[in-house]
């Protein structure tokens, strides 16, 4: 079977699309690659979707499959990998691994950018607007925990080359905020007078928790802080109401160990949740945990602010945003630049204007620090 990409007149739809419609069609997840005619991939990877084979779980695979000397079971596997790029008798295997899933990621950046026959059919929730809006993408930048370190370096250079050998221009990057990129963005939606602000990006399966701090209005440090676990907030027996309770108690702890009393008026909080918003609401066809939350009142958002008001008070505002928008803040204001994160799932972004975001210094630190930032 063979196709054509859409020509280049396809390739500057005046809106984007996926600013509006349900959640589901925003999925990269969902994403399948059936055909990629002219290009050699990977034996079995047609016919699958994205979220099957660039997630955490698939890259743990992969390195479960290798010929390393690391335990299958171990937690922080991942972590322990990272290693065997620096070791002379296991750096082969690491890169081995490190080339499939570059290539996997090639193939579906190569698919969305040339929107092949079958790939489309595939996907019956996008129309050509979709398909166009992809076509005309010039950047995509990685972010997110998953290739954050030694993996991601020897991976991107391989979807590079895998790009240039199908000659696709399409330019991919790594963001230099690795798993904090969520963190980076909300903070710069930070209302202009607040002078710090706790933030919290509410994940599948972990809270990443930091504090921005800006000097004359530019944001200028995020001191990482410990990462808190999800699995209460995402088991699948919580309701809403319990979902919410424990959000509301780790926020609640979080400010009250990092916030000193006389700063607490003028820091803001701000929020990513791995859910689709619309107008500050959950989607109604977003079956994920932190999508239930739409049960507990018509607009989240002024829920969550209303409860933080009365367990927190005083405090200078609350921001909630999706963590993909929250991601690809980092980079708004760049035109045709999607930003995508690789961790339990795929998270993606599709940046925007940047006016009335917080700028960020270029000197700007981003770390785990002793000290806090007050």
């Amino acid at each position: 079977m063979t196709s054509e990409a859409p020509p280049v007149a396809e390739r500057l739809p005046l809106t984007n699309p996926f600013t509006a419609g349900d959640a589901p069609a925003r999925s990269l997840n969902r994403v399948w690659l059936m055909e990629l005619p002219g290009v050699p991939v990977e034996e079995g990877l047609l016919g699958r979707r994205a979220g099957e084979v660039l997630s955490t779980e698939a890259v743990r695979s992969l390195v479960r499959a290798a010929p390393l000397p690391l335990d299958p079971a171990a937690p922080n596997l991942l972590h322990r990998f990272d290693a065997c790029f620096d070791d002379p008798q296991t750096r082969g295997p690491a890169l081995a691994v490190a080339g499939i899933v570059g290539r996997r990621l090639a193939a579906y950046l190569l698919a969305l950018r040339r929107g092949d026959a079958a790939n489309r059919a595939a996907r019956p929730e996008w129309d050509d607007v979709h398909w166009a809006y992809w076509a005309a993408v010039e950047r995509v930048v990685i972010g997110g925990g998953l290739l954050a370190g030694r993996l991601g370096e020897a991976a991107i250079a391989e979807t590079r080359a895998f790009l240039a050998a199908a000659n696709c221009d399409l330019r991919v990057e790594r963001s230099p905020f690795g798993a904090a990129i969520a963190l980076v963005g909300l903070a710069r939606h930070a209302p202009p007078d607040a002078r710090h602000m706790l933030l919290l990006d509410f994940g599948h399966t972990a809270v990443k928790c930091g504090l921005a701090a800006y000097h004359d209005g530019w944001l200028s440090q995020i001191t990482i802080r410990p990462s808190l676990s999800a699995q209460g907030i995402v088991a699948s027996s919580a309701t809403a109401a319990e979902r919410w309770e424990r959000m509301a108690a780790l926020i609640v702890a979080e400010w009250t160990t990092a916030i000193p009393t006389d700063e607490r008026a003028r820091t803001s909080i701000g929020l990513a949740l791995a859910t689709h918003l619309e107008g500050g609401h959950p989607f109604p066809t977003d079956r994920g945990s932190y999508g239930q939350l739409r049960e507990l009142a018509p607009n989240l958002a002024a829920f969550v602010g209303e409860e933080l008001a009365r367990r927190l008070s005083p405090y200078h505002s609350v921001i909630l945003l999706h963590d993909g928008l929250a991601a690809a803040s980092t980079r708004a204001g760049e035109p045709q630049t999607v930003v995508i994160t690789l961790g339990t799932f795929i998270g993606v972004g599709y940046t925007l204007g940047g006016e009335g975001l917080r700028p960020v210094s270029a000197n700007v630190t981003v770390g785990q620090s002793e000290s806090s930032c007050f």
